[in-house]
């Protein structure tokens, strides 16, 4: 099937202009809404866990409060080096490595004349809080239901016909525009997928005795990058305050692959006339199938958001800080190209074989506009000081996913995606330590941990219930949790300062390469989902440099 996909899917996906059927879904709104553990290699050798200390660029997207712990102005860049290795269940493994830019910025610190404000401060970061880099493959020997199935089932629920499905009337009849029908039930209705019986009853692929056997790959590319400005002080050296304004662009490129294998399956009977001339008899025979499914998605547009922070000193060995940050309220845009090709083998002599591709392309751009509402963030930390050589710091964090929100203008789709978003996802705990020791005067090693539960609920990762995708992709991921375990390094020279860090996260999910679902034709009611277990690992070298004056 790779020898299959590599001749056939990637030359006819380049030559494809973008389309779209659909916009975001609950799947896709939160994996928008994520961010990861990068800043400054000093934060990110202490697990995050900076909301009680401050002094530190990362804090400016953390809590803005620690803007004013700042009695000097900093200018600091920041560059690591990220080797991620993505495994399946079935042992197949991806590994690819990155060199990135991910924090670099500026705070000036104003002392003034003043007992009681002593200093106001204000700061100009870039950071990427995240990172959709990532690149995985996988195979699944064996599964109950083919994709056709579940596309046949949702068809014949939604009462589509084979009227309005046909592309056979170009020029007058273009069901991607002219139908309301699912373009995934065009697509493969059109690529002899799907198969209508006398009562224009839809079926898939897969026989009583068929065997079935998939694989999958996808590429993910792009981020967001955030523009923070802040602003802020301290009231006599033991209240710290900030306000911070975040401008955010968000940038992600996805190319999926599905390609399934029917032995034994149900096919179309086609013949072949004396000139060489393919036609369909409106009959099934037994026979092989291999079909593919190419997906290419491109997410991009703004937001903003507003963060609230303040640190207290109530004496010098302890540090409290408290952190708001508003959603990141999004307008985004959509565009999506599909393209799939069949291949089918008859048992029979009488019928002949052959190749069938269809696209969602017809000549023109669709396009998608929405917007959507990331969860708030609450932060409480705690740090203690231990003389002049260590810290100790453990941050809370508190995040509503099931509160995101997505808007494309009409009420009954946000009342539905609100209702998914708060039935498959749940709100999150998250959990960061980290310590510090100076073992030298211009010498600390540091050290920290992460743990953060994945925000898919029990319903979505026990396969409980029926999830919507977008535009022709059939997959999604259901993430379990990730472990960041972190240490490292800094040296200070009178104004100078060099930090490394070594970062390994760890994250656990599954990959379903289509929903599962209820079929009253089918026995048992409820298809399982099919699914591949996914275990990528990242290791990082990050290295930051700066100068205080």
């Amino acid at each position: 099937m790779k020898q299959f996909f590599g001749k056939i899917f990637l030359p006819a996906l380049l030559g494809l202009v973008p389309a779209m059927a659909m916009g975001q879904t609950a799947v896709d709104v939160i994996k928008m809404s994520g961010t990861d553990l990068r800043g400054t290699a000093r934060f990110m050798s202490m697990g995050g866990a900076f909301g009680a200390l401050g002094g530190d660029l990362s804090v400016l997207d953390q809590n803005p409060g620690g803007i004013g712990v700042y009695r000097s102005s900093d200018v600091g860049v920041t560059v690591d080096f990220d080797a991620q290795s993505v495994k399946d269940g079935s042992g197949i493994s991806v590994n690819q490595l990155r060199v990135n830019c991910n924090n670099f910025g500026y705070v000036g610190a104003f002392k003034l004349d003043s007992e009681v404000m002593p200093n106001l401060n204000i700061g100009f970061t870039y950071t990427r809080p995240v990172s959709f880099n990532r690149h995985y493959a996988g195979r699944i020997a064996s599964q109950t239901s083919s994709l056709t199935d579940y596309v046949a089932s949702y068809t014949n629920a939604g009462k589509w016909g084979s009227q309005d499905l046909t592309n056979a009337n170009p020029g007058k009849w273009d069901p991607y525009l002219d139908s309301n029908a699912p373009w995934m039930s065009i697509l493969s209705y059109n690529s002899a997928l799907i198969m209508p019986d006398s009562n224009d009853r839809f079926y898939g692929l897969s026989g009583n005795n068929s065997q079935i056997g998939s694989e999958f790959e996808v590429t993910e590319t792009g981020g967001v990058d955030q523009f923070n400005i802040n602003f802020g002080g301290n009231i006599s050296n033991v209240v710290f305050w900030g306000l911070g304004f975040g401008i955010t662009n968000l940038d992600y490129k996805s190319t999926t692959y599905y390609g399934e294998t029917v032995t034994n399956g149900r096919i179309k009977h086609f013949v072949e006339d004396k000139q060489g001339q393919i036609y369909d008899t409106g009959r099934i025979t037994d026979g092989d199938a291999s079909y593919g499914l190419v997906n290419s998605l491109h997410t991009f547009g703004s937001g903003w958001n507003f963060k609230l922070g303040v640190i207290v000193k109530p004496v010098n060995a302890l540090r409290i800080g408290l952190a708001f940050h508003t959603p990141t309220y999004y307008s985004l845009k959509d565009e999506s190209i599909s393209y799939m090709s069949a291949e089918f083998t008859p048992y029979s002599s009488n019928a002949a074989g052959c190749i069938i591709e269809d696209n969602t392309n017809q000549g023109y751009l669709d396009e998608w506009w929405y917007k959507i509402r990331t969860p708030w963030r609450f932060i409480a930390s705690v740090a203690v000081v231990i003389g002049k050589k260590g810290i100790v710091s453990l941050d809370y964090e508190r995040r509503n996913y099931s509160g995101a929100e997505y808007d494309d203008g009409s009420v009954m789709s946000n009342n539905s995606m609100k209702q998914d978003i708060k039935t498959l996802y749940r709100d999150v705990n998250i959990f960061r330590i980290g310590a510090e020791y100076r073992v030298l005067p211009q010498l600390s090693v540091r050290a920290g941990y992460c743990f953060e539960p994945g925000a898919s609920s029990d319903v979505l990762y026990n396969d409980r219930a029926e999830v919507s995708t977008v535009s022709t992709t059939p997959a999604y991921y259901a993430d379990d949790c990730t472990k960041y375990l972190s240490c490292g390094l800094g040296y200070r020279y009178k104004n100078f300062y060099a930090d490394l860090a070594y970062v390994h996260k760890k994250n656990e999910g599954e990959y379903h390469v289509f929903t599962s679902y209820t079929d009253p034709m089918v026995t048992p009611q409820t298809v399982e989902s099919p699914a591949s277990k996914i275990t990528a690992t990242s290791n990082r070298v990050v290295a930051t440099i700066g100068v205080r004056f």
